[in-house]
């Protein structure tokens, strides 16, 4: 188990990481989600000692690991946002010099390095230069590199940003792999509707946790009821149009040609909003952080 006990981290008068307090649960696949300069990196920073904590313990295996870098290093993965390949290099060469940086002992390397480029699907482009592979690829080949040194614990900062859609379904279908074989995965992205396929999310709103809980349990407990519109006018025209009540905008929102709309508990927003067409449907990641993170940012004293 990953266990972060009131982290913080400050850069001058920005307050990256304040008070964060969560769990990642042995086999699991954890999100972390939430807009840029929500502090994703700086905590998957702090975890593996790449950034210096201001306050707070990091725990790995229940073991406080604060400042033994060895020890983290040891169990853990860390693949950045931008992982450094070498691009002059083959896939193969470059797999060699990661082998060697791990001490992956020369007996077990080839197999190793079968294995991987296997699993990633990369075998058949082992001699190709990595600065000739496409952005996914070149993500699964930096995936490949972390895992030669069989760390228990993954951390993956975006690991799919920019990279096209396929490449990523395939990415996500390696780390459930990884799961499948007990490893422990906390894995920041932007892209919601991607970390439906995990198992617990965290989402972050200026270095605070915003809400944090299993995927499934967060879909049965959400407090309001989720409607799809039609509006009679075009959308943007639409959410323009909407009457000023309280907690009206902060609650609806465009996607494709309809407005979704977020009711709470005691509301009846649809009546507000001209449409032909109304469907109430389950809620999904995106409408679970809209409604949190919408309901944090409004004005103290004001109706959510």
């Amino acid at each position: 188990m990953i266990r972060l006990e009131r982290l913080a981290k400050s850069f001058g008068s920005l307050r990256a990481v304040d008070d964060v307090s969560f769990s990642v649960p042995d086999g699991s696949i954890t999100i972390l989600a939430g807009a840029d300069g929500a502090g994703k990196s700086t905590l998957l920073k702090m975890i593996v000692g790449l950034v210096k904590k201001d306050g707070g313990r990091v725990f790995l295996r229940d073991k406080d690991v604060s400042g033994d870098l060895g020890r983290v290093t040891a169990i853990t993965g860390y693949m950045p946002e931008r992982f450094s390949l070498y691009t002059d290099l083959s896939v193969e060469e470059n797999m060699n010099f990661f082998a060697d940086i791990h001490q992956v002992p020369r007996a077990r390397r080839e197999t190793l390095k079968k294995k991987l480029l296997e699993k990633t699907g990369m075998l058949a482009f082992r001699g190709r230069r990595a600065g000739a592979l496409s952005g996914g690829m070149k993500q699964k080949l930096a995936l490949s590199a972390i895992l030669l040194a069989s760390p228990e614990f993954i951390l993956l900062d975006e690991p799919t940003t920019g990279v096209d859609p396929l490449s990523r379904i395939e990415f996500f279908n390696i780390i459930q792999d990884l799961k499948a074989e007990g490893r422990t995965i906390l894995m920041a992205t932007p892209y919601l509707a991607e970390a439906e396929k995990g198992d617990f999310v965290i989402f972050l709103r200026k270095g605070r946790v915003l809400k944090s809980d299993s995927i499934s349990r967060l879909k049965k407990t959400f407090p309001a009821r989720v409607f799809r519109l039609q509006p009679r006018l075009p959308v943007f025209e639409a959410l323009k149009s909407l009457p000023p009540e309280q907690g009206l905008r902060q609650n609806v929102y465009i996607q494709g040609a309809s407005l979704r709309c977020l009711e709470p508990p005691g509301k009846d927003f649809r009546r507000l909003i001209p449409h032909t067409k109304a469907e109430e449907e389950n809620p999904t990641l995106e409408d679970i952080y809209i409604y949190y993170e919408r309901s944090a940012g409004a004005p103290e004293g004001r109706e959510a």
